[in-house]
């Protein structure tokens, strides 16, 4: 799973860039599980899942549409773009695609962890499920 260090941030974007890359095929910030909010000089926010152990998303999808599999997995199929899994979750780490409207959930993708990777700073580091 996540763990975020805002005070580590510089705000430079990489993590939400190498994201959208890996989730879309584009460069789009917009479209990134990754999200650095920024209010200068203030310390920036880094949304993003950080794979609650109560899962408050998953309880409070309608149409079951979230399962956990090591990480909130969506099955678009059963997704209605309502919303409520963003309006759940306890940490504002999950943002709506502005196109499609589906969820967009950090995956880690899929265990190999890319944002924490490309992050300079560690701002985002891989961190044990206790």
């Amino acid at each position: 799973m996540l763990e975020t260090k805002p005070s580590r941030c510089t705000e430079c974007e990489i993590c939400m860039q190498i994201c959208s890359w890996n989730h879309v095929g584009e460069i789009n910030p917009k479209r990134s599980r990754v999200m650095i909010e920024a209010n200068w000089p203030e310390v920036p926010s880094i949304r993003v899942c950080l794979a609650c152990l109560g899962h408050e998303c998953i309880a409070a999808c309608p149409n079951e549409a979230l399962k956990w599999n090591g990480w909130v997995q969506l099955e678009e199929s059963l997704c209605n773009t309502c919303g409520a899994c963003a309006e759940a979750c306890p940490v504002q780490g999950i943002l709506l695609d502005p196109g499609t409207r589906f969820p967009l959930i950090c995956d880690t993708c899929r265990g190999v962890f890319e944002c924490t990777k490309w992050c300079p700073t560690q701002a985002i580091e891989r961190k044990a499920r206790p």
